[in-house]
């Protein structure tokens, strides 16, 4: 059979049916000009709108179920010459500023000169109704970034480089963009999220550079760290390090040794004497960490008031009452400050007290339900009717949120507690300006990872006294380090253990199953008395997936008075999948969202109303990874989506879409730091691969008072049975000895 002829055809696009963004795969309805016939043109290339006159080259090609189409390989795009192409083009969607009905009026006032106003005199269209300065201002800048962009596409179709990257592209090199990525597109690794080395090598290799570079080989390795840092890990053994950038980079291992030593002696890695390799940042970070502890520790306080004479003893932990005394700190102090907030402590909880405010450094942990929020409020009331200063803060927004609302005390993010400053890319609380406190409490501890630690230590005055708590049977943090595990397995601080469970009279059977899970023991099932735990038993996907959605939009909200989108979350282990995130959320949207107003984001759209997670932290912005809100407006002139967040209206850019996803349903470790009414989490034996103990534990946790399993017994079996607790390389146990 003949293969088809590679021609070229000129003409208008008029409108787009379908774009995926994600792999640039396009279809189109195009005039072309030689006959004026309307055609559909199909292909994977850069971002083009409709309006836009171009050229494209490709062939015709027959498809079963949708005809002739013309098969594009490449575009040229030409100016538009015709009034209704120049206002369908700038009328797209293209500019932000300007949408169909502003185009219409441009267009009806500059007809053909349009494209040249915009070039050289866009403040012209202040003689356009609806045209004020700052939208003007929008405009111009708009316009410019735009051709650069377009620059900047043209160059990655041939490199497999996502149009979703060209703005960040620009952002951050601005018009030397195209220059960057020709001559060290290794840049872009450490430059761009989400660009890897892989695609790096790729333009590297397109350009001429040899496999051998000295610099290749360097942005490998460092690309390596980078990687296992971004995994929860302090360093690397070079042995396994070798092996991995061997197999990178197609390299011997003997010319990765040579340039690791290199990397070293210019201080970018730090390699131990035990072969631990570290990012040089990561490296310094633990010895930080470690001599702030120790010295913190050893300091006494500015006022010894709640000193005992006795020193802290090596690996002292208190789980029951034991033989403790403190003529400061008396039973009856405690129980008169408790009796006054309607608490009642008993025996353990007041030697839990005691001990806390005894000692300089002090880890309270344990599981939901054993009372760590209670004992937090009778000791912030206790510290302040001694006029102590007290700081309070937790990782996330929602964490310190909930903080706030069980102690009563204000609670912030560590990040404003240190007043981030996003463009500076720094805090202004640091060893200069340090927070000025007698007491700091940081909840959610097992979600700290080694950076933010480090920012928060150096702010700390040795003097101040420094509580963590949290629960470290749950979770690691997200970023490097296992910071609440290490500090409690040294020993070398005192630990205060609780696990008399106290929630609902010690009735709950999601904390009883909880604790069972966490000791590999297979929960209990069975309905209980309390009715606070469900198993609904569905060993098929899709009649799983059905459950939960019935469940959520229906039983469970007509049965408890729980409203679907504030009090009841769907958690899940997975993303992919028939059961996981991405299915899940698509099918609750179709259900719960009936509005036609839509920014489409690759194979999945976010709708006015929907309710949504961020997906990363925006500092700028002060939204958190895992913080929830809910769409109130798209603008698509501005090009714009309007976020409340717990009351805040945050302002995103379509732009930054890819820092948001629906959230009806969300992944484990997206919900960790959070406390939902009701939890309904699907678990089958689909998700194999993230069957495990501590993620089944942190996923009932969140549930505060309804938790609903919707799968097979032999997942949940699977799950408990795999006490595969996250490995990481850490030093910061050893360091603390």
């Amino acid at each position: 059979m003949t293969e088809p002829q590679t021609i070229k055809i000129t003409g208008c696009l008029k409108k787009i049916l379908y774009r995926n963004e994600e792999n640039n795969y396009f279809i189109g309805r195009f005039i072309c000009e030689e006959d004026n016939k309307l055609v559909t043109i199909v292909g994977y290339v850069y971002e083009i709108q409709p309006g836009e006159r171009i050229t494209a080259s490709g062939k015709w090609v027959s498809n079963k179920k949708y005809g002739t189409q013309f098969e594009i390989n490449s575009i040229e795009v030409l100016v538009p010459v015709s009034e209704e192409g120049i206002e369908r083009y700038i009328g797209s969607g293209l500019i932000k500023g300007i949408g169909p009905v502003m185009a219409k009026r441009i267009i009806k006032k500059f007809g053909l000169d349009t494209l040249k106003i915009l070039d050289s005199s866009p403040e012209k269209l202040l003689g356009v109704d609806g045209f004020a300065d700052k939208r003007i201002e929008i405009i111009k800048a708009e316009w410019k970034k735009q051709r650069y962009v377009r620059e900047i596409m043209i160059f990655m179709q041939s490199y497999d480089i996502s149009n979703s990257y060209a703005i960040k592209i620009y952002n951050t090199y601005g018009t030397d963009a195209v220059n960057v990525l020709k001559t060290n597109p290794y840049r872009l690794i450490e430059d761009i999220t989400g660009i890897g080395f892989k695609t790096a090598d790729k333009i590297a290799e397109n350009l001429g550079i040899q496999k051998e570079s000295i610099y290749r080989i360097k942005s490998g390795i460092i690309y390596i760290l980078k990687t296992l840092t971004e995994s929860g890990n302090c360093y690397f053994p070079q042995e396994e390090l070798l092996l991995m950038a061997s197999e990178l980079l197609g390299v011997e291992q003997s010319v990765i040794v040579a340039i690791i030593d290199e990397l070293a002696q210019e201080q970018k890695i730090i390699v131990t004497d035990e072969k631990k390799v570290y990012l040089k940042n990561i490296y310094e970070d633990e010895i930080f960490i470690a001599k702030k502890l120790k010295s913190i520790r050893d300091t006494k306080e500015n006022n010894n008031y709640f000193e005992k004479e006795k020193p802290f003893a090596a690996n002292e932990k208190i789980k029951v009452s034991s033989s403790f005394e403190n003529d400061l700190i008396s039973d009856e102090k405690i129980t008169d400050i408790a009796k006054k907030s309607g608490m009642l402590p008993d025996e353990v909880q007041k030697e839990a007290i005691k001990k806390s405010l005894s000692e300089k450094i002090v880890i309270i942990t344990g599981s939901p339900g054993t009372g760590k929020s209670t004992i937090l409020d009778i000791i912030i009331r206790f510290l302040k009717n001694e006029s102590k200063t007290v700081l309070v803060a937790a990782p996330t927004g929602r964490a310190a949120k909930r903080l706030e609302q069980a102690t009563g005390c204000q609670a912030k993010t560590i990040h404003r507690l240190l007043k981030y400053q996003p463009k500076l890319n720094r805090f202004l609380k640091d060893e200069n300006d340090m927070l000025g406190a007698d007491v700091i409490i940081i909840d959610e501890a097992s979600m700290l990872d080694i950076r933010l630690f480090r920012a928060l230590l150096k702010a700390i005055d040795e003097k101040t006294k420094l509580l963590l708590v949290g629960d470290v049977d749950q979770l690691p943090a997200v970023g490097p380090g296992n910071i609440l595990a290490d500090i409690i397995n040294s020993g070398s601080f005192c630990v205060v253990e609780l696990e008399k469970i106290y929630r609902q009279g010690g009735k709950s059977q999601i904390i009883y199953n909880a604790h069972r899970i966490r000791d590999g023991i297979y929960p209990v099932i069975r309905n209980s008395d309390y009715n606070d735990f469900y198993f609904f038993e569905k060993t098929d996907a899709e009649d799983a997936v059905s459950a939960v959605i019935e469940l959520a939009l229906e039983r469970i909200p007509s049965s408890f008075a729980f409203k679907t989108l504030e009090d009841i979350q769907i958690i899940v282990p997975t993303n992919k999948g028939i059961a996981g995130v991405n299915n899940i959320n698509l099918k609750m949207q179709e259900r719960i969202n009936k509005t036609r107003l839509y920014y489409n984001k690759g194979m999945m759209r976010l709708g006015l109303n929907d309710k949504v997670i961020q997906l990363k932290n925006n500092y700028e912005k002060e939204i958190y990874n895992g913080d929830i809100g809910y769409i109130k407006n798209i603008d698509f002139e501005l090009q714009e989506f309007t976020i409340d967040f717990d009351g805040r209206l945050i302002q995103y850019d379509f732009n930054d879409s890819d820092q948001l996803s629906l959230a009806y349903a969300i992944t484990i470790h997206k919900s960790q730091g959070s406390e939902f009414k009701c939890v309904i989490i699907p678990i089958l034996t689909s998700h194999y691969m993230l069957l495990q103990r501590n993620l089944l534990y942190t996923a009932i946790t969140r549930a505060r008072e309804i938790a609903v399993l919707v799968g097979s017994k032999k997942a949940i079996g699977m799950a408990v049975g795999r006490n595969i607790t996250e490995s990481r390389y850490t030093s910061l146990k050893e360091l603390l000895l």
